[in-house]
């Protein structure tokens, strides 16, 4: 009986680890409805906000970026290559990946009537 609880168990155990909290557009939805002032106090200071005909805009921006493994071309002259040899190593320019989201919170009449998720990192 052991054996066979432990076998029932440790595939629950190991999906579990799995298992990630609810996605961007769920979390911004459950402001929909909340007064202005929980959105600015639970997301901070707006990054760019405006307002149109009565409605007030607030946009955040999410951005994180990650520089790739710089790698180096190798040149020379002669039958060597290398450092060494009269060669040369030239560093090739950086890659560097940019991954960004900006949420748009619309407020009407003090509470949050919507949001738009625009970028490649919206999810």
């Amino acid at each position: 009986m052991p054996r066979l609880r432990s076998a029932l168990i440790l595939p629950v155990l190991a999906l579990a680890g799995c298992a990630t909290g609810p996605g961007l557009q769920s979390r911004m939805a459950a402001y929909i409805g909340a007064p202005e002032a929980k959105l600015v106090q639970e997301m901070g200071v707006p990054d760019k906000q405006i307002a149109v005909n009565g409605v007030q805009y607030l946009a955040y921006d999410r951005v994180r970026q990650q520089v790739l493994a710089n790698s180096f071309a190798m040149g020379g002259f002669g039958p060597f290559w290398g450092p060494y040899y009269g060669g040369f190593y030239a560093p090739l320019p950086q890659n560097v990946q940019v991954w960004s989201c900006e949420i748009t919170f619309a407020v009407q009449d003090g509470k949050v009537s919507g949001f738009t998720l625009k970028g490649n990192d919206c999810d």
